[in-house]
């Protein structure tokens, strides 16, 4: 039986409505207060949970002054998040964050130092990890199951996506802050540390961002696996696709379809390829569950603030690439 722990949602529009859905008693979960700005989002989410009028709330400070949670859930715009993680850890709270962590490679480390300092438990809503495509490309990368590629050597990973309207994503490589840092968390999760990356940023002729959206990158792991990775915002259609090539085959993912196929022996030969299952898992009850475990058992999980500072990093080195157009190895950046 899950400890029921009291828990403070802070943002609870939009991106914030799954904590809303999810906190529930049977994933150990109380919801005692709810903050947001926004009258509707407010009222959405009373509804939702039943709470009364007077646990909700305008600003973070007044919930914390009215209701005792023992853990904070943050769903703002990236640009609040260092500042709103610092207020709960220093309050002693236990507090989940949404991706991206900070907005920049300074405040990301920044954070990572005072989590540290205070002995604090935070952790990022990296959700991706824990769907059903990422759990079938771990095990055709890390080797258990049917469709494991033994001795991988290349993936292609390629996101496009239709976001016309650039909303909150207006401050430099926004992109790759907000939504590169997913893909890169799971590129982590697969491979173990990066060693290198070049990357290239671009944008389309009639895109209303005003910072490039779209970026190349070609990286360079410590275990040898190269990666070629897309990432576009201003695709006219979305599309998914995780390739993985190995010594004995191929692992091809396209949007909701993936398949595996034997390394041909003979040139440019064709092997059968067979459909490999992809399961329905709730990502966002993945990122609970191991969060509940880090407060409850100490636990620290792959998406921890410590160990998302190496998916921020990757982000600087995309960011740092572009600027200074050449190469950026990993130890270039300081690690906490």
């Amino acid at each position: 039986m899950k400890r029921i722990i009291p828990v403070l949602l802070v943002g609870v529009g939009n991106r914030g409505r799954w904590p809303v859905e999810r906190c529930r008693p049977e994933n150990g979960w109380r919801t005692i207060g709810l903050v947001d700005r926004v009258e509707e989002h407010l009222a959405a989410a009373r509804t939702a949970t039943g709470l009364p009028a007077a646990a909700c709330f305008r600003e973070v400070e007044a919930a914390l002054a009215a209701t005792r949670p023992e853990a904070m859930i943050l769903c703002t715009p990236t640009v609040t998040h260092v500042s709103l993680v610092k207020l709960g850890v220093d309050r002693g709270l236990a507090v989940l964050v949404e991706k991206g962590m900070a907005p920049c490679w300074r405040d990301a480390v920044d954070l990572a130092r005072h989590v540290k300092a205070v002995r604090g438990v935070a952790a990022v809503a990296q959700n991706y990890r824990y769907d059903g495509i990422s759990t079938v490309v771990r095990q055709a990368v890390q080797g258990n199951a049917a469709h494991a590629i033994s001795a991988p050597y290349l993936i292609d990973y390629v996101q496009h996506r239709v976001r016309p309207q650039p909303r909150t994503l207006t401050y430099p490589f926004a992109s790759v802050w907000d939504m590169s840092c997913h893909h890169f968390d799971n590129l982590l999760d697969w491979l173990g540390p990066v060693a290198e990356l070049t990357a290239h940023g671009y944008r389309a002729s009639y895109t209303p961002y005003e910072h490039d959206n779209n970026t190349s990158a070609f990286l360079r792991f410590q275990n040898g696996v190269s990666v070629n990775y897309v990432h576009t915002h201003d695709a006219s259609r979305g599309s998914l696709r995780i390739e993985v090539h190995g010594a004995n085959g191929a692992f091809v993912l396209r949007d909701e379809r993936a398949e595996f196929s034997p390394r041909p022996t003979v040139n440019f030969g064709v092997e059968p390829a067979t459909v490999v299952p992809i399961p329905a898992r709730d990502s966002e009850l993945g990122v609970l569950a191991d969060f509940h475990a880090y407060i409850t058992g100490g636990r620290e999980p792959g998406i921890s603030v410590q160990r998302n500072l190496e998916t921020m990093a990757l982000c600087e080195m995309m960011v740092r690439s572009i600027q200074e157009k050449r190469t950026v190895r990993r130890e270039e950046l300081e690690s906490v």
